[in-house]
């Protein structure tokens, strides 16, 4: 024996140690300690990691894009109980098939949500896979216009915002148990009333508890055909202003009155002035409804305004910008009634954001993929409720593809594949 060495255990559950004890007959001759071993080591990992992903991908190749088919051919309306709880039963049977077990958290007051766990007695930090199942698109259309694969292009409701993105995060899952991976737990989150913004539901709350601790998040959000993946999304709220007046006879006895369309015309410009579309923030009131006759002064009225912000931040100030001129009308004898009917939070970019793009763009790198860039986005998700309780988020994980929300939607079949394993790896080399 020419020398010894000192290491941790931890070393010997490490790629590099398992690949050096595979003999290749161009090691032979190198110096184990050499930086010329080191570097053939490493082209060695970053060989044998792309087979091992590309048997993975043509093993659960047509298993991916059955169930895709499947979801999408199965209707998935937010409102519609029955077709949320079928779209449920099919994930549910799919990964009990792969030795999965599925629980649904049920809720008097939202829809179900359905959560999947892998090592989940692992005593580190738990990671979570988030998406979504259900769609803009009302009950019926699955039938009208099936799911279908073409080629690249996968088509028919959901096929693009994002039912093969649930099944990607299902994907991810499923190769991290083959893989045998145990460094953290792994939940699966997929919830059911994305696409109405958890409306007066709890959903929001149910996330950040079955989240709670996690130190990475992955949303499977669909992506546009540009290999962007989301580091920061905007936030939205929708939120209801009615207003009281006193109503009274234009012409016999108007000094009885109090127009309640006289303060809201004050509460909507005042609440449009605090748009400022450089720094992020919109307030659009776009719904306006109020008053019974012209010669009556109306008594009653109405806006329904959407708030855009770009942090956490922004929107907590806007609602509350809202609410203090809700308090204090202009038009003396009226009220103002102000509701916030839904919020998404913002998807913040936190300090760890940055370091976990970095781990993904690594992991691309070693599976010779495109390396991805991030990129800041309008539309909110539900990373937001991720990145609002401190946990540094990716979205727009899923597939990528384009006409979201459409009749024309669409994904690319193989970004479904590629971007499963470059998550699937990337967990695999976090800490």
């Amino acid at each position: 024996m020419s020398g010894f060495g000192v290491t941790t255990k931890r070393a010997f559950s490490l790629t590099e140690y398992n690949l050096a004890r595979i003999s290749y007959r161009d090691t032979a001759k190198l110096n184990a300690y050499s930086n010329a071993y080191t570097k053939l080591m490493n082209k060695r990992q970053a060989t044998l990691l792309k087979d091992l992903n590309q048997h993975r991908a043509a093993k659960y190749q047509a298993a991916k894009a059955s169930l895709s088919t499947a979801l999408i051919n199965q209707d998935t309306n937010a409102l519609d109980a029955a077709s949320v709880d079928a779209t449920l039963t099919l994930v549910e049977d799919f990964l009990t098939s792969h030795g999965l077990t599925a629980v649904r958290e049920q809720s008097t007051t939202a829809n179900p949500v359905l959560v999947a766990d892998l090592n989940e007695t692992a005593p580190s930090a738990p990671l979570i896979l988030l998406g979504h199942l259900d769609t803009v698109f009302s009950v019926g259309t699955a039938k009208q216009r099936p799911g279908v694969i073409d080629g690249e292009r996968l088509t028919g409701p959901g096929s693009n915002d994002m039912k093969p993105g649930a099944v990607m995060a299902i994907a991810t899952l499923l190769a991290l148990k083959e893989a045998n991976y145990q460094a953290h737990p792994v939940r699966l989150i997929l919830v059911t009333d994305e696409e109405i913004l958890h409306k007066n539901a709890p959903t929001k709350e149910t996330i950040a508890r079955l989240s709670k601790g996690a130190v990475a998040g992955f949303n499977f959000e669909s992506a546009d055909p540009d290999n962007g993946v989301v580091t920061g999304r905007k936030g939205g709220a929708i939120v209801d202003l009615t207003v009281t007046g006193i109503a009274a006879h234009s012409g016999k006895e108007p000094e009885k009155g109090r127009s309640a369309v006289l303060e809201l015309a004050h509460q909507i410009i005042k609440a449009e002035a605090l748009t400022d579309q450089a720094a992020g923030k919109l307030v659009n009131c776009g719904l306006v409804s109020g008053g019974t006759s012209e010669n009556i002064i109306p008594d009653h009225a109405h806006t329904g305004i959407a708030v855009r912000f770009t942090t956490k931040q922004q929107g907590d100030e806007l609602l509350a910008a809202l609410q203090e001129q809700a308090a204090h009308p202009t038009a003396a004898g009226t009220t103002v009634e102000m509701k916030v009917a839904t919020k998404i939070d913002s998807m913040d970019t936190l300090p760890g954001t940055a370091a976990l793009l970095e781990k993904l763009q690594a992991s691309a790198r070693l599976l010779h993929q495109p390396v991805p860039h991030g990129k800041q986005t309008g539309g909110a998700s539900d990373a937001g409720v991720l990145t609002a309780h401190n946990i540094p988020t990716l979205c727009g994980l899923g597939i990528m593809g384009g006409g979201a929300h459409t009749a024309h939607k669409y994904g690319l079949v193989s970004s479904m594949f590629d971007r499963a394993a470059l998550v699937a790896t990337t967990i695999a080399h976090l800490d």
